[in-house]
């Protein structure tokens, strides 16, 4: 049986958190997909029923990113998934449900989901270092919990419910991710408007945006220049400036971020389902 990592990891906490949970799976060979790559999300992969796919993406209430075209990637035989959502802090909200609909869809069975603690993609200082020492311990065991399911049990049934985690950011925050989450599709973006970025004078031009940006919005050549239809506001390019060069622009999304801050500061721990 092979094991499939599969991620849309613009800040790298996904990519972590699939890797460690991976730890507590024994005797299976291991292949990672990086769905950041564009070339990768253009490719056609298929699964069998005795592989299994860890399939790793971000939440902003829904999946966040590009969902179609991750899992309009993949296709399944009757495959074994799990389902895994990062967040910062905060709270998963339908991602995980939506994950399990949409994957369904493309013939793959949901045996264990989670919804997960990441450092914060849209400001510094909102859970920083996580996963940490205890996430990595929660998602070993969570591996392991997997392994003996499926590897020894040759269980596929997911036996837990899993609901919607609602945001604890006040009532108009709640009201706004229940309409979001009502809206048909696998994903949500953010306004093209609140994509703006600033790069500032410190820019080394290294070309790492550049070469980080998943859906090639960026480009370099006197400085670097952004295209905001395409960009998917992922942050990426953000968390990977080596000087801090990169910054938000738009006065409607640090608004949105400092409302956002003001509820996290309190620690959030994984949410499983097996």
């Amino acid at each position: 049986m092979k094991t499939y990592l599969i991620y849309f990891s613009p800040g790298g906490s996904t990519k972590k958190t699939l890797r460690n949970i991976a730890k507590g799976l024994i005797n299976t060979e291991i292949v990672e997909i990086d769905m950041m790559k564009q070339e990768n999300r253009q490719k056609k992969f298929e699964f069998g029923q005795n592989d299994l796919v860890l399939l790793g993406m971000m939440t902003a209430t829904k999946l966040f990113g590009v969902p179609s075209q991750v899992i309009g990637a993949l296709k399944g035989n009757n495959t074994p998934f799990v389902g895994v959502v990062t967040c910062g802090n905060g709270y998963y909200g339908s991602s995980l449900k939506v994950m399990k609909k949409g994957m369904e869809k493309r013939g793959f069975t949901m045996i264990a989901g989670g919804g997960f603690i990441g450092k914060y993609s849209f400001g510094r200082g909102i859970a920083e270092n996580r996963p940490d020492q205890k996430d990595e311990a929660i998602q070993l065991k969570f591996g392991e919990a997997i392994h003996k399911k499926l590897f020894i049990g040759n269980n596929r049934t997911l036996h837990s419910k899993i609901g919607i985690d609602w945001p604890k950011e006040g009532s108009f925050s709640t009201i706004k991710c229940a309409i979001i989450s009502m809206i048909p599709g696998l994903g949500m973006k953010l306004p093209a408007s609140w994509n703006k970025l600033n790069f500032d004078s410190s820019c080394i031009k290294c070309d790492k945006c550049v070469n980080t940006c998943p859906v090639g919005a960026l480009s370099l050549k006197d400085n670097v220049v952004q295209d905001q239809t395409k960009c998917i506001g992922c942050q990426a390019c953000v968390n990977g400036c080596p000087k801090q060069s990169i910054t938000i622009a738009s006065n409607k999304l640090i608004k949105s971020v400092e409302n956002v801050a003001q509820y996290r500061s309190k620690r959030k721990e994984p949410k499983l389902f097996i």
